[in-house]
């Protein structure tokens, strides 16, 4: 879709030069190394608490969970254009529920039935006989759609790097692991030798596992097989209680490089264990709320991306195209459906306004600001990063409010990027734009059963 359609006078830049705001940025990346702020994860604003919870059938955790595990479904591909980012609407009379999935690029026909393919096995997975065998096929079938996306962040020697990564050079993940158990010695007293023995000997499992994997034949039953098992022990090393001890002492560590290192690796042994708490997490909110994954109660909408425009003002000098954020997509959809009466926080009506956003990465800093100032959702996280290849569409049918609250939202957002500017430079390391946060969380205990009946069934001994 064309993200530029307002003229002059309708434009959200009338009052307030595109050009002047993109160099702010880009003065604020040289004074930053383009990560403004730290990392943030922030608990589930009051915001969405305030609209009353009587109106909906998702708890608020529940709706935050369940589009944040679709929009991890929907991420099958390396790079910013798959980043994905849903909403849940819920249609009270009907007792149905929308998934409204938005991207960069145009989530394709083969992608969209994979997911139909989802929702089947979520509407088939209702009884307790059955609920295993779901859940193991959900898992599987999880495996096989995300399958390359694995490989990479295994970084392992069978995967076919996109182009933009074709120059570099990184080891294999599993390579990582001896730095993980050396920190060991440093993070726990003689005293605790016991508990430094046991997660020395868990580091080394995970390692030797993840080492078979590459030995085995590309595209071997054997290989698929190794792949489940090790996402699986991953998923058991995170949520186990000495791993999640030597990830909070490493936290507390200091912070040299060995050091960052190590968490960093954690933090991707997380990443390849969310492929196991996903699907598990998608079957207990199935069995949770029966009444949205039944036959035809479970439907998925897909979002038009909007066309890039061309930019002549970068951090980069290779940056010369902006696009509109996935997040931002819903943020103007649903402020364009707003004045709909069949989307609105009332249950006479068929639907009701979603209070939350899933995402399949943390906000960038842009989409962070704007959904802060916005107040529509609540900023839920942010990985600090700034990418001013970023825009807002521009768009003739804004309704004049709508238009005000953007150039507004515009403003506040040049306001608090002048003001990081106008401090001290700062640098900060390149962050991970994606986190899981599987050794910091409390572990449910559906996902607790389900990890030991299916690991009976399926690991290799």
């Amino acid at each position: 879709m064309n993200p530029r359609t307002a003229d002059i006078q309708q434009s959200i830049w009338k009052d307030f030069s595109e050009d002047t705001f993109r160099s702010h940025l880009v003065l604020l990346e040289e004074r930053t190394n383009a990560v403004p702020v730290d990392s943030q994860l922030f608990p589930v604003a009051s915001l969405a608490e305030t609209r009353s919870a009587r109106h909906y059938g998702l708890s608020i955790r529940d709706e935050q969970t369940l589009a944040d595990a679709f929009a991890f479904l929907a991420a099958v591909q390396e790079g910013a254009q798959s980043v994905a980012a849903v909403c849940l609407e819920e249609h009270i009379r009907q007792h149905t529920l929308t998934v409204r999935f938005a991207a960069v690029d145009t989530i394709s026909l083969d992608l969209q039935q994979a997911l139909h393919t989802v929702s089947i096995i979520l509407g088939t997975s209702g009884s307790p006989d059955d609920r295993d065998l779901r859940s193991k096929e959900l898992f599987h079938f999880v495996v096989r759609l995300h399958f390359k996306r694995i490989l990479g962040r295994l970084r392992s020697s069978k995967w076919e790097k996109p182009k933009y990564l074709s120059r570099t050079h990184k080891k294999s993940l599993w390579q990582d692991f001896d730095n993980l158990t050396h920190r060991v010695q440093f993070v726990y007293t003689k005293r605790e030798k016991e508990l430094r023995d046991d997660v020395q000997h868990n580091i080394r499992t995970l390692a030797d596992t993840y080492s078979m994997f590459e030995s085995v034949s590309a595209k071997s039953v054997e290989e698929f097989e190794l792949l489940v098992h090790l996402i699986q022990v991953s998923y058991d090393f995170c949520t186990s209680t000495t791993a999640r001890d030597y990830a909070r002492r490493m936290s507390n560590a200091g912070q040299t490089n060995q050091v960052r290192a190590a968490v960093k690796t954690l933090r991707q042994i997380e990443k390849v264990a969310a492929y196991y708490r996903v699907p598990a997490t998608l079957v207990r909110v199935s069995h949770r709320y029966p009444q949205y994954f039944r036959a035809e109660g479970l439907r998925m909408e897909y979002l038009a991306p909007y066309a890039s425009v061309p930019t002549s003002i970068g951090y980069e000098d290779w940056a010369r195209t902006c696009h509109v954020h996935a997040e931002i997509q819903l943020v103007v959809y649903y402020d364009m459906r707003s004045c709909d009466t069949n989307m609105v926080d009332d249950p006479n009506h068929d639907s009701v306004m979603p209070r939350v956003m899933g995402t399949s990465k943390y906000l960038c800093y842009l989409c962070y600001l704007f959904i802060k100032f916005h107040s529509g959702f609540p900023a839920a996280n942010t990985h600090g990063r700034l990418y001013d290849q970023w825009t807002i569409p521009d768009l003739a049918e804004y309704s004049q409010e709508q238009r005000e609250r953007y150039r507004q939202v515009i403003k506040s957002m040049d306001e608090a990027i002048m003001t990081h500017a106008s401090k001290p430079p700062c640098w900060r390391a390149e962050p991970m734009t994606s986190r899981e946060n599987l050794l910091n969380s409390v572990q449910e205990e559906s996902a607790i059963v389900l990890s030991q009946s299916v690991l009976r069934d399926t690991a290799r001994r």
